[in-house]
C-alpha cells in the first residue's frame, strides 16, 4: 500500500480486488502481443492485415488494462462543493462511491482471503472500498502492517472534529 499526497488530496494505493483481475488481463493480452510478434517475425510470409491486428489488438487490451490499474484507487480529500472532506472509491478512473467522512462512524480492516477497507457510516450502513485494499498476505505479517493499516484507517476518518 502506497500512500500519494498530492497537494490536499491523499491517494491510497494496493492490489484491489478488481484491480487484480485487471493484471491478469493485462499480462495475457500482452503475453499474446509478444507472442504475435515473435510468429510474424519467424515467418517469411509478409505481414498482412492479420498479423498486424494479431499483434495491435492484444497488445492494446494489455496496456488498456494497465491504465485501469493504475486509476484504482481510494481517494481522500476536500468535497467539491468545500464542505468537510471525502473518501472516493475509484476504479479504472471512475468514481464508484463518494462517502462524507463527517457519516464516517468507525474505519477497520477486514480480515479474510482478501482484506479490504470497510467503513460503517453513522446510520448503520457498511461501505466496502474496493479501489484499494491494504497489503494481502503474507505483506500483512511484516511488521510494520500494523502500523501502515493504523495510518490509512485515520485517514480515512478524517481529522477529529473539535
Amino acid at each position: 500500500m502506497t500512500l500519494h499526497r498530492r497537494s490536499d488530496r491523499i491517494r491510497l494505493r494496493g492490489t484491489s480486488v478488481l484491480a487484480a483481475p485487471l493484471l491478469v488481463l493485462a499480462v495475457i493480452g500482452l503475453s499474446l502481443a509478444v507472442a504475435s510478434t515473435i510468429w510474424v517475425a519467424s515467418t517469411d510470409d509478409g505481414v498482412g492485415a492479420a498479423a498486424v491486428a494479431a499483434i495491435v489488438v492484444p497488445g492494446l487490451v494489455g496496456v488498456g488494462a494497465l491504465l485501469a490499474i493504475r486509476g484504482c484507487s481510494v481517494e481522500i480529500g476536500p468535497a467539491p462543493d468545500g464542505t468537510g472532506g471525502e473518501v472516493r472509491d475509484v476504479v479504472a478512473w471512475v468514481t464508484v462511491r463518494r462517502t462524507p467522512q463527517a457519516r464516517i462512524a468507525t474505519a477497520r480492516v477486514r480480515t479474510g482471503p482478501w482484506r479490504l477497507y470497510v467503513l460503517e457510516l453513522d446510520d448503520g450502513e457498511v461501505v466496502k472500498l474496493v479501489g484499494a485494499s491494504p497489503q494481502q498476505f503474507p505483506a500483512r505479517l511484516l511488521p510494520e502492517a500494523t502500523r501502515l493499516d493504523v495510518e490509512d484507517l485515520e485517514a480515512l476518518l478524517g481529522p477529529d472534529p473539535a
